[in-house]
């Protein structure tokens, strides 16, 4: 099979200089006219495609190993766009010679390239292929094969920037144009500047730089243009266009935008630290704990501090505790030790009694010297915590519930 395939490469067409492409151009193969008592049977799977450099057509096409087989004396191309190229493919050696031996073969395939083609945007091009000679009625639709090979397209991929007084212009080129023309509007759509020539552009990224002129107004109105020209095409190609990217400014700009950007993240963190403040501020004031401490007289003055314990917890902010004192606790620990417990349960402590006291000097049963000072009064301080006791000296007439008490509460 390998050695077959090599010898039935492709080896001829009649268009090989200009001479003859002429006359094929304006005639049909002799065997057109001729009769012949058989014909091979139809090629299969006609292909076309532009080759990477999009300057030559890839043909490709295959022939079924049958008993016409020994028929066939050639294929007949046509390449059809502006004008149509006809091509006449022969094999070699050919298939009517006796030397080539094709037994288990089924399918040979083969391709020809059509060099020089003048491949130009939004051009399709068709190309129509029989072998020969053709049936008594010609080549009709099932016979003769056809395909199509799709637009040239050009994926320009334009960027460009503004560096100081340059804009800088990079665009992917056409392979195949002769020339490119690139050009600068703003938004009066008049061009400002206009650079033709192939330059620097024959690799595939090219790129260009414009001079940036004040009189050419805002950076953000300009627009790039951009025109691929083709020696042997009409004028058929299309501008392609891109916005300037403006992104490059100078020092001073940077700078203020950078300090602008530090100031905003400096306000947004005093706005945060202020509210985190009077969040924890809020959740202190509605988490003070009051202990009230009153002793058990009766059930008067009970109901007299639970009123005064809703009054404070109707308030808000402040969570109210109700204790009462024992006489037994209190001669077991002594008054200062007892009183520091009693502050110890909750923020704020308030002790009440009842009010059968006169406003008259006080003298303490025990010595001075081994008891300071009680403090009486347990009231509210500084909004940082701290608390002040007031101390008031009363003589007092105790009830028989404080008769081992030796001193009198009152807020």
């Amino acid at each position: 099979m390998r050695e077959i395939v090599a010898f039935f490469l492709l080896i001829q067409w009649s268009t090989s200089d200009n001479s003859s492409l002429g006359i094929v151009k304006h005639t049909v193969h002799k065997e057109w006219f001729e009769n012949h008592k058989s014909n091979p049977s139809p090629l299969h799977e006609l292909s076309a495609e532009l080759s990477e450099s999009q300057t030559s057509i890839i043909i490709r096409w295959s022939i079924n190993i049958d008993s016409s087989i020994r028929s066939l004396v050639g294929t007949w191309i046509i390449l059809s766009e502006e004008s149509d190229s006809r091509y006449r493919c022969q094999y070699q050696p050919p298939f009517t010679s006796e030397r080539i031996n094709l037994t288990g073969q089924e399918q040979l395939w083969f391709s020809f390239t059509v060099p020089n083609v003048s491949a130009c945007p939004s051009t399709s091009y068709y190309i129509f292929a029989y072998n020969m000679p053709t049936p008594t009625d010609g080549a009709n639709e099932e016979y003769a094969k056809k395909t199509q090979i799709d637009e040239v397209q050009w994926n320009a991929d334009i960027y460009s920037v503004l560096h100081g007084d340059k804009i800088v212009v990079t665009f992917n080129t056409s392979l195949v144009a002769d020339r490119h023309t690139i050009l600068l509007t703003n938004s009066t759509y008049l061009p400002l500047r206009t650079v033709g020539g192939k330059g620097e552009c024959k690799v595939e990224k090219c790129e260009v730089k414009l001079d940036y002129m004040e009189y050419m107004g805002p950076c953000e109105d300009l627009t790039i243009w951009i025109k691929p020209h083709f020696k042997d095409c009409q004028d058929k190609s299309e501008w392609k266009d891109q916005k300037v990217n403006c992104t490059n400014r100078s020092a001073l700009d940077i700078g203020v935008g950078c300090m602008m950007a530090l100031l905003f993240v400096l306000l947004c963190c005093c706005i945060m630290c202020q509210t985190f403040r009077w969040i924890r501020g809020m959740r202190r004031a509605a988490s003070v704990r009051v202990l009230l401490v009153y002793p058990a007289v009766d059930s008067v003055f009970q109901r007299s501090v639970m009123l005064l314990a809703e009054s404070l917890q109707s308030r808000g902010g402040i969570h109210v505790v109700i204790d009462m004192w024992e006489r037994g606790s209190l001669a077991e620990q002594g008054p200062l030790r007892w009183l520091n417990t009693q502050a110890d349960l909750s923020e704020r402590v308030l002790l009440i009694s009842p009010p059968q006291c006169t406003h008259t000097a006080i003298f303490l049963p025990w010595p001075s010297t081994s008891l300071p000072v009680l403090p009486m009064t347990h009231t509210a301080g500084t909004s940082s915590g701290s608390s002040t006791w007031g101390m008031m000296r009363r003589v007092c007439r105790l009830s028989s519930e404080a008769a081992g008490c030796s001193f009198c509460r009152e807020t």
